[in-house]
């Protein structure tokens, strides 16, 4: 009796698993899903194959299953012939903007007669102005024959929340329907912060500006390679939730956390993109694990590409899994954030409103289709305008002198968007929102420097003006004579390490002491110029 040919066909199936189709000579007789990487996926595959189908052999199946999960591959086949993907064009599919096309994902439900189906929907619009939906792909096809691929897989939605872009809008945008203003679309943005906020009388017209362009702005990130985060402070009671609030009503698919674990952070933001807000951010400077490990994952998120890698279970071991994180985020706080994550943000100072004010009775969702109706005016300004956000990124001109390095990455996004508006009729907006972001970096740069690093600094200067270089110990006491509360615990080397942040070398030691003799003017000059501290340099 011949002996059957047993072969297997397999084709991925999430992450982990695999459907596997059984064939002896040429017929299919099993089809399952197995992770072949366990023994116990394996040995429970065997046992389903070989009682449904008496004529498989076990020893046979076993060793083919074990040849699949010693390749560590998804298919039967080599992968020798396949192509190098170009990272760069790698995208994920909620949100898109190439200068070929732009593209927004919606999550839908269907009526599947006896169930209802979830479904994620791409609408996809052309830099030809063609305007199309399909089912999310695993990658787009350009017009000049190159690839955009998508991920990661979204997977299905929840189907438990409404979208934020309404069916109405977007029958409309598929049957052709015009796109509205976008210096009418800002203005609208503008109007929901002033309807429930109050902000300080001096900084009102710049602070709600900010908000509206950032607003708009997480909409239109994937064009950018670093992205501004917002940081909203402010005593108690000063309206720091309520601006979030606000976001969430309005930004590109928030996801709001308060009290929560560092695995349910990078989970989210790697499964659900868009925009985090995040509450009560001052926790971030606590020296927990969690804390840390969450704070990591901000920085980490600034830049395009930005991972949270975590060992994850696979197979019978654990495994490095890299979760992408990047993306806008907000970040409200009482007591300020960690200065590394400080300076990834343009911040936001509430104040408490006054008792006149109707403001915080109002209650904010009394009034869901204006909300809708802003949310819907966003989706289509995003999708309409793809290839023009492309080439705002690469605007330079719109960012005055004197705002560089971070601030500069921090502002440009803003600046352009409202170079453009400005374009479209929001007259005056560029010029004013330069003014608002230089006075911003000029208090950045107070707030950059603790006041005894300034104490410091000023004596450096002055002892050098006046040729005398002086010791630790020395700029210690004449310090204690400024302010001794705020140097009565401190020793020279403190000092020295402080003066080292400043790029002061701790002097050599020279007939029994150490003095900063080889400090130079130039050097003071580039700490005033890159501090704003007045430090008398000319």
């Amino acid at each position: 009796m011949t002996e059957s040919k047993l072969e297997l066909a397999v084709e991925p199936v999430g992450k982990l698993k695999h459907k596997i189709t059984v064939k002896l000579d040429g017929d299919a007789v099993f089809i399952d899903t197995v992770n072949v990487s366990t023994a116990a996926g394996r040995e429970k595959f065997i046992d389903a194959a070989t009682s449904k189908f008496s004529g498989i052999d076990r020893d046979s199946l076993d060793g083919e299953l074990l040849k699949l999960a010693a390749m560590g591959t998804t298919t039967s086949k080599r992968d020798d012939h396949l192509m190098e993907v170009d990272v760069s064009r790698v995208i994920r599919p909620e949100l898109l903007h190439t200068a070929e096309v732009s593209g927004i994902t919606v999550p839908i439900l269907l009526d599947g007669g006896d169930k209802l189906i979830p479904r994620y929907r791409t609408h996809l619009r052309w830099a030809d102005g063609n305007r199309e939906v399909i089912d999310t792909p695993d990658r787009v096809v350009l017009p000049n024959g190159t690839m955009l691929y998508v991920r990661p897989d979204p997977g299905d939605p929840p189907g438990s929340e409404p979208p934020a872009w309404s069916a109405d809008s977007r029958r409309g945008w598929l049957d052709g329907a015009a796109v509205p203003d976008p210096g009418i679309v800002f203005k609208k943005v503008c109007g929901k912060f002033v309807e429930y906020l109050d902000f300080p009388p001096e900084s009102a017209p710049g602070t709600t500006a900010t908000l509206a362009l950032w607003t708009i702005f997480s909409y239109l990130y994937p064009a950018w390679d670093a992205v501004p985060y917002l940081s909203i402070g402010g005593p108690m009671g000063s309206g720091k939730s309520r601006v979030l609030d606000v976001l969430q009503r309005l930004v590109f698919r928030p996801t709001r956390s308060e009290n929560v674990s560092v695995s349910v952070v990078f989970r989210s933001l790697h499964a659900n993109g868009g925009t985090f807000l995040f509450d009560e951010a001052e926790r971030l400077k606590q020296s927990t694990p969690d804390q840390q490990d969450i704070l990591g994952m901000f920085l980490a998120g600034y830049r395009r590409g930005g991972c949270a890698t975590r060992n994850e279970p696979i197979g019978d071991s654990y495994q490095p899994v890299q979760f992408q994180v990047f993306g806008p985020k907000v970040l409200a706080c009482i007591a300020g954030l960690p200065p590394t994550l400080a300076s990834r943000c343009i911040p936001i100072t509430m104040f408490r409103s006054a008792n006149e004010s109707h403001k915080p009775k109002l209650r904010i969702d009394a009034d869901p289709a204006a909300w809708q109706s802003v949310r819907d005016d966003l989706h289509l300004l995003a999708l309409e305008h793809g290839p023009q956000w492309v080439e705002l990124a690469g605007r330079t001109e719109v960012v005055p002198p004197g705002i560089g390095g971070r601030s500069y990455e921090l502002w440009q996004p803003l600046l352009a968007i409202a170079g453009w508006l400005q374009e479209h009729g929001a007259d005056g907006l560029l010029n004013g929102m330069q003014r608002y972001a230089l006075a911003s970096v000029a208090n950045a740069k107070d707030d950059a420097v603790p006041e005894a690093d300034e104490v410091l600094l000023e004596l450096v200067a002055e002892a050098l003006r006046e040729h005398r270089p002086p010791t630790s110990g020395e700029l210690l006491a004449s310090a204690r004579l400024r302010d001794e509360v705020m140097f009565k615990l401190w020793h020279a080397r403190t000092v020295a390490t402080r003066l080292k942040n400043y790029g002061f070398p701790i002097p050599a030691k020279t007939n029994g002491e150490r003095r900063y003799g080889e400090v130079t003017s130039e050097q003071l000059l580039q700490i005033q110029r890159r501090y704003g501290i007045d430090l008398g340099i000319a």
